[in-house]
């Protein structure tokens, strides 16, 4: 039983180290599998471009190593097919150091078409950012310009006259532009002209730039360029500010407009209610002379009476007493008329004052916001 129990032991050691072996030789064998996959993708690019650089160049030339290996293949023809065939050291560092090199162009080619498009990108960026100013800036002038007038009370349409002297305004602006441009594109031309006369007249004295002198125009070339793009910033900046200043300007200058009209029409309200209390004095007064008529004529008629020995019927009293009442009546009433009237004018009075005091500073403010801010 010992003996059994051992043997089997053994065989399971042996099993398992062997298992350990293959799984060795796998790893291995995968390894060197994947090198050679490498140095196969390795040779067939370069073979296929030293082809191709062969092939323009004169059209009959064949690639390094492929006349030697065509020579090796007719020497070897009597060998058996499948045969591993292996390329010597130093042909493999060549071709190594071969596709390192294309490799290192195709990155640096890669890299400076990276630049050009970033640069190209980054100038379509600036360029669009620059046109979307612009464009806000001429909305905003169309807005000032045509829009703020209003529209034709009479058609309910903007008129014809505002909307194209705005254009042609505008396109004066662009063919002074154009004229500018054009005189700028004329002295740049004169000036290329002069920098070429200059450096051929360098090149035929010898007086070449050195590479420290190339350095520093670089340097000046890039701190000119800060300065530029600083500028512009400034410049972007102020333009927004002064964007900000209009659009408040023009806002203030409506409510202004607003205030105004308020102003005109408590006036005419003023004016009316005025009116009505003039009215109402004159009714105030002619009332006041008929009671002063109707006491005179009471009074007249009690000394009518106390001097005539005939008594008064009772119906003539009644009637008297009627009529003082009714014109007792139409006294306070008018009385009632006059304070309201008084009231309304003061009340009238009151709101002119505070519409006058509005306007004053409203105009006021505006006067002095733009310079303060």
């Amino acid at each position: 039983r010992n003996y059994k129990t051992r043997t089997r032991f053994d065989s399971n050691n042996m099993d398992s180290s062997s298992s350990d072996i293959a799984k060795e030789d796998i790893a291995r064998y995968m390894w060197e599998n994947e090198i050679l996959v490498r140095e196969n993708a390795t040779l067939e690019s370069f073979l296929q471009r030293e082809k191709e650089t062969s092939l323009k160049e004169d059209g009959t030339n064949e690639p390094p190593f492929t006349a030697s290996s065509k020579k090796r293949a007719t020497n070897k023809a009597g060998r058996r097919k499948g045969e591993k065939i292996n390329l010597p050291l130093d042909k493999k560092i060549y071709i190594a150091e071969k596709e390192i090199r294309h490799r290192k162009q195709q990155l640096a080619d890669m890299e400076e078409d990276f630049q050009k498009e970033s640069i190209n990108f980054k100038a379509m960026i600036k360029e669009t950012e620059m046109r979307i100013t612009e464009i806000k800036k001429e909305a905003y002038e169309f807005k000032r310009v045509v829009l703020a007038k209003g529209a034709d009370k009479s058609t309910g349409k903007f008129r014809a006259e505002y909307v194209i002297k705005y254009y042609d305004d505008k396109i004066k602006q662009k063919d002074a532009l154009v004229e500018k441009l054009e005189a700028k594109n004329v002295l740049l031309q004169k000036e290329i002209t002069k920098m070429e006369r200059q450096l051929k007249n360098k090149d035929h004295s010898g007086e070449s730039l050195s590479p420290i002198d190339f350095y520093q125009l670089e340097i000046e070339n890039k701190s000119f360029s800060q300065k530029i793009e600083e500028k512009n910033k400034a410049l972007l900046k102020l333009k927004v500010s002064t964007a900000k200043l209009g659009q408040n300007l023009t806002e203030k200058r409506n409510l202004l407009q607003k205030l105004l009209e308020d102003s005109v029409e408590l006036k005419k309200a003023i004016v009316a209610a005025e009116q009505r209390e003039q009215k109402l004095k004159e009714e105030y007064k002619k009332i006041e002379d008929l009671v002063a008529r109707n006491k005179r004529s009471c009074n007249k008629l009690k000394l009518a009476q106390t001097v005539s020995s005939d008594m008064p019927q009772i119906q003539d009293y009644v009637n008297q007493k009627d009529t003082e009442f009714e014109l007792k009546k139409k006294i306070r009433q008018w009385e009632t008329k006059c304070q309201l009237a008084a009231n309304a004018a003061r009340r009238a009075k009151a709101e002119a004052a505070r519409a006058s005091q509005r306007t004053r500073a409203s105009a006021s403010s505006n006067k002095g916001g733009p310079l303060r801010s």
